[in-house]
């Protein structure tokens, strides 16, 4: 806690920007180190595939499968 005769010290227009760029510059240093050739920045094809029906019953079981196909319960609105 400072004391009541210590000064504040604010920064001037120029440091701040200066601190600033030397922040974003670090910042772009180390973003994006590893970008395929020709890769695009936001993906617009499904990154996935569609899983299908048995490939879903495979992986949660299949009594787990039948008991959520036949739940009339709605599913919550942030699954």
């Amino acid at each position: 806690m400072p004391l009541e005769s210590e000064e504040k010290k604010f920064l001037t227009r120029e440091e701040s920007e200066r601190i600033g760029r030397q922040t974003n510059a670090g910042f772009a240093r180390v973003e994006r180190t590893e970008i395929e050739e020709g890769a695009q920045e936001i993906p617009t094809a499904p990154v996935g595939q569609e899983l299908t029906e048995e490939e879903i019953r495979r992986r949660v079981g299949s009594g787990n499968f039948e008991f959520a196909k036949d739940d009339p319960q709605s599913g919550s609105i942030n699954s």
